[in-house]
């Protein structure tokens, strides 16, 4: 791999992990920047206890909100966004030269529909397995980066 900035994102569907590291140096990975999307663990345990409970009354929205798997999914997609927006922008800084993606399948292809086209051209890998609860120290290696 050519010199320059490698970022390495870890995450799933409620919580990731940027890190970085010297293309030269793979091994050594500083964290750049943890994400959390508490809504998309809160929600989905909120609605359980509603699913629980009879008396819990209807839910308030749209008909696809309405449903536990849409709202889950709604709240998937917004975190998805949330980290291809970040991405645009530090490409737009140059912060960054190649990128790997590590997240579960689904939310894998959430963040890849969502990624700009300059952002994928920088993508050199992804990984389709979660390695978010996975210590810092054991990512580089843990996660293929070439």
């Amino acid at each position: 791999m050519a010199n320059g900035t490698l970022w390495i994102l870890v995450g799933n569907a409620s919580r990731a992990r940027l890190f970085a590291t010297d293309a030269k140096a793979e091994e050594d990975w500083r964290l750049v920047e943890e994400f959390h999307h508490d809504e998309s663990r809160a929600r989905q345990a909120e609605l359980i206890e509603q699913a629980d409970n009879p008396n819990a009354g209807t839910l308030h929205g749209p008909p696809a909100e309405n449903e536990p798997n849409g709202r889950r999914e709604l709240e998937h997609d917004r975190f998805a966004r949330e980290l291809s927006v970040f991405l645009d922008k530090a490409h737009d800084r140059h912060d960054f030269d190649k990128l790997v993606i590590a997240a579960p399948p689904g939310f894998l292809g959430r963040i890849r529909r969502l990624l700009s086209a300059r952002v994928r051209q920088r993508v050199l890998l992804d990984v389709d397995s979660d390695y978010s609860n996975v210590p810092a120290k054991e990512l580089p290696n843990r996660v293929p980066v070439i």
